[in-house]
């Protein structure tokens, strides 16, 4: 598909997408481009927030949207130029400089001005310009993103020379192209280059410390399991190319690239973990400050991977001069600490990073090689962070379990459908757009796709983590936005998982989507609403809360029930007695978080314990139709109980199938392994002779045996044994 058809399919999702809301065509290209950027990692939570006004001076300032990146400290503000397929696709440069005046224009009168006061109209638009005008001394940079379906001529990306006051303002034009790059591209990421020269900076010091070609790498490839899924990191080889090199980064250097890349320079899942902004580890501090020669002898260092470098010999010896697409994957909280002693050094303190110098171990490998290679960086250096981002990345079981259930468990059928549809959960980002671009705009198999895979029934891993997230009564987490909810919900993962990995089975799956569709009906319903039509304001933070409090009430007040989640599976859609409690409860919520509150924020309010501590402790008002809706516990008890034999089942058949799958010889080789480093039992040992000789016995294990040996292979690579031999 080129951007053409591209632009012409955006045009018709967008079409439909206003129809099916009631929101603008504008409104619904800058959720569709904001979404696409944010899956790129150019930014993490988008807030929406429409505003035009007057400045004291009668100039036009506009907004309709920001996002916050608290690990970085700069902020995003963004306007929309939305031309539709009957208008000019062409962007002009007065355009472009128009539309960046007006945020310009809105930030100097919200940060020197109480604009906030003057302000009508959206109140989350408010509370913004309230923000910057209390806050704007902590913010570290304004990014202004200009968002437009048409066809910037001028190609220029990015212009980083303006300033507001003491900030830098770096300007970022997405237009129609750029955001096409973006959906093709396989990494799901823009691509950063780094040139020293740019920085003021002749190179970074270092040495090739080794090169390898073609060398096995202890990946465990997922299965393919299903001919529909073409992932690049399914059913491949776990074979690597990559480089190494040692450098020596001078601290002033570090804090540049800091300054100037922001987070986007800290690894996605890294980023989930990281928390620096207002806490700064206070032993790096200290080193900073005080004793910065003594730096590179105390910290443990960086690890990063990049995708190219250039070098050059020069008579102080080898220096990188670029880097493509850095990715600090251990040490970010080493980087973000140095950029944040400088930036928050008082007036009459002194820190020198000129005498301070880090070490950085750099690897370089191809983009398809780096998303597998990561988590295994990232799981054998020393963390700083009490989660390891190794965690929770796309190739964790889970995820391939809960894409495995989306691609194999079509809804029920309503309607009269004349083909089979299915949820599509997106284990990889941009997964879903990846399979839509390969087809033409208005070919048939684009119409088979989105037929079996509506653009409706997408679920990403942020969908999937804030829906079980509200299921767990946590909205003062789904409130704190993406990477606050991916922690939390990675950490139960990880001890559910560990725990009985069995409990994830079928029924699982089905109520992950009946909750995504209690969500998704509560978003229509709020937009239904007078009182949000008004104001537009607080939406996700009303779900959030809306939904929490139905499932808190019930544990607290109806013991022994539930929501009829199966009755949502099967209409796919929510029940008359549900809907009609979540119209009465969600205008009482929203009462309930603009009224008396400790943060005149909302949106912060939101985010805090208390808010929620006190929204468990008022009284809502729950409807008698709705109370008898709910179904018995027990029933459901036995239905998961039933999923988790199944569910066993399947894992032992699985098992048996890699039994068979990997042959004798590889058995055969294990067990002498084993044999030899006396790491198996009288058990595992007689069942592994069984399978070696299988090939002349006709014996084939059990289920049950099969899966005793995948348990002790499992904890045999954990004590060093290949995973090929």
């Amino acid at each position: 598909m080129n951007v053409e058809n591209y632009r012409e399919l955006i045009h018709d999702d967008i079409k439909l997408a206003s129809k099916a809301s009631g929101s603008s065509l504008k409104d619904e290209f800058l959720l569709y481009a904001t979404g696409v950027l944010a899956n790129g990692e150019e930014f993490d939570d988008f807030t929406e927030c429409h505003y035009e006004g007057l400045t004291r001076r009668n100039g036009k300032m506009t907004i309709d949207g920001y996002s916050k990146d608290e690990t970085d400290g700069s902020v995003c503000l963004f306007i929309t130029d939305y031309h539709g397929p009957d208008e000019s696709d062409s962007i002009m440069s007065e355009d472009i400089n128009s539309a960046f005046k007006k945020l310009r224009l809105f930030v100097e009168e919200a940060t020197k001005y109480e604009l906030y006061y003057d302000m009508k109209g959206s109140d989350v638009a408010v509370d913004f310009a309230r923000d910057l005008f209390y806050d704007s001394e902590n913010i570290t940079k304004y990014r202004f993103y200009l968002l437009t379906d048409a066809y910037n001529k001028q190609r220029s990306k990015t212009i980083k020379d303006d300033t507001i006051g003491e900030k830098t303002v770096e300007l970022n034009v997405w237009d129609i192209s750029r955001i096409y790059d973006l959906v093709c591209s396989k990494a799901q990421k823009e691509s950063v280059e780094i040139n020293l020269s740019d920085l003021g900076y002749k190179g970074i010091p270092c040495v090739k410390a080794v090169e390898y070609e073609n060398v096995e790498a202890d990946i465990e490839v997922p299965v393919k399991y299903d001919s529909e899924l073409e992932d690049d990191d399914v059913g491949q080889e776990n074979i690597v190319t990559y480089s190494s090199y040692l450098a020596v980064v001078p601290g002033t250097v570090l804090n540049d690239l800091y300054l100037e890349y922001g987070s986007k320079l800290l690894e996605g899942n890294v980023r989930s973990f990281l928390s620096v902004r207002g806490k700064v580890n206070k032993s790096i501090q200290s080193t900073i400050k005080n004793y910065p020669e003594m730096f590179f002898a105390y910290n443990n260092g960086i690890a990063a991977t990049a995708t190219d470098i250039d070098t050059e010999m020069t008579p102080q010896g080898l220096v990188i001069t670029r880097i493509k697409d850095l990715q600090i994957v251990n040490g970010g909280q080493t980087t973000a600490s140095i950029a944040n002693t400088l930036l928050t050094a008082k007036k009459n303190e002194t820190v020198d990073l000129s005498r301070l110098y880090v070490p950085m171990k750099i690897s370089v490998l191809e983009h398809a090689m780096a998303e597998k290679i990561i988590p295994k960086i990232s799981e054998y250096s020393n963390s700083q962070n009490k989660v390891d981002a190794s965690d929770f990345f796309s190739n964790h079981p889970f995820h391939i379990r809960m894409e495995e259930y989306s691609r194999k468990t079509p809804i029920p059928s309503n309607g009269g459908n004349q083909f089979q549809q299915y949820w599509f959960y997106e284990r990889t980002r941009g997964q879903y757009n990846q399979g839509k671009m390969k087809f033409g705009a208005k070919s048939s198999q684009l119409k088979k796709y989105t037929d079996r895979y509506p653009e409706k029934m997408v679920i990403t891993m942020l969908d999937l983590a804030r829906y079980m997230e509200i299921y767990e009564c946590a909205p003062d987490i789904v409130s704190k936005g993406k990477q606050k909810t991916l922690q939390k919900f990675a950490e139960e993962i990880k001890a559910g998982w560990q725990k009985s990995n069995e409990v994830f089975n079928a029924f699982y799956y089905k109520r992950v989507v009946a909750l995504g569709i209690m969500y998704k009906c509560t978003d229509e319903i709020i937009k239904q609403t007078d009182w949000y039509k008004e104001k537009r304001s607080y939406k996700a933070n009303v779900i959030a809360y809306t939904l929490s409090l139905i499932f808190y009430y019930i544990r607290h007040n109806k013991k022994g029930y539930e929501i009829d989640f199966d009755r949502i599976w099967n209409m796919q859609d929510i029940y008359e007695e549900l809907e009609d409690q979540i119209k009465v409860l969600t205008k009482e919520v929203y009462d309930f978080i603009t009224g008396p509150r400790e943060t005149e924020n909302v949106t912060e309010w939101c985010k805090k314990e208390i808010c929620w501590s006190r929204a468990k402790a008022k009284v809502w008002t729950f409807n008698d139709p709705f109370l008898y809706s709910l179904v018995s516990a027990k029933d459901i008890e036995n239905e998961v109980k039933e999923e988790k034999a199944t569910r066993k089942l399947v894992n032992e058949v699985d098992s048996l199938k890699e039994i068979l799958a990997r042959g004798s010889d590889y058995w055969k080789q294990m067990l002498e392994w084993g044999e030899n480093n006396h790491v198996l039992s009288e058990k595992e040992a007689s069942i592994l002779r069984m399978i070696v000789n299988m090939n002349y016995t006709g014996r084939i294990p059990s289920e049950k045996q099969a899966q005793v040996v995948m348990s002790a292979r499992k904890r045999m690579i954990q004590e060093g044994m290949p995973l090929q031999f």
